[in-house]
């Protein structure tokens, strides 16, 4: 069971920074050549890290129409109502008895959280990716593809080996 709580507050913790970093730079597109903004995300290789449409050279209108589509994709992650659903966690998880009714019935609140801005965010994905010529999607894709490989070879690299040099 920790091991199931420890999964849920890590993939909900990532899942509102990658929203919030994700918004962020689809409001505000950074050259791919331009240094990273202090702060921003330095070890992940520059603030663009996160946003899967960077490098794509965006018209005007594209990214005016992506941050429209942005503005309009719903509500942005409630901090607070997050961080409250984890502070009920762990008061049930830190309880003096175990309740498992109780549990569940948090691990189902956070996971339609969860689910509910997984889907508004690929919906507004969907949408910006339309947007884009065919040049550009081959390019998106060609960049997924890279990012999946570096996160593979991430998830195989064991401690206390060198870093694969293109993981870097």
């Amino acid at each position: 069971m920790r091991k199931l709580t420890a999964m849920i507050v890590a993939s909900t913790l990532a899942l509102s920074s990658a929203s919030i970093a994700f918004a962020a730079e689809t409001t505000a597109p950074t050259p791919p050549d331009a240094p990273a903004a202090h702060g921003k995300m330095l070890h992940h290789k520059g603030p663009q890290h996160m946003n899967p449409f960077a490098g794509l050279n965006l018209t005007e209108q594209q990214k005016t129409q992506m941050k429209d589509i942005m503005k309009d994709s719903g509500a942005r992650p409630d901090r607070a109502a997050m961080k409250a659903q984890m502070d009920q966690m762990h008061s049930l998880v830190a309880s003096d008895s175990f309740d498992e009714a109780k549990v569940k019935s948090q691990i189902d609140t956070i996971t339609k959280a969860q689910s509910d801005r997984m889907l508004d965010r690929a919906r507004a994905e969907n949408k910006m990716y339309n947007l884009l010529t065919p040049e550009q999607k081959k390019q998106f894709n060609e960049n997924y593809q890279k990012r999946a490989e570096k996160m593979e070879q991430m998830r195989d690299h064991k401690p206390g080996q060198p870093k694969p040099a293109d993981a870097e």
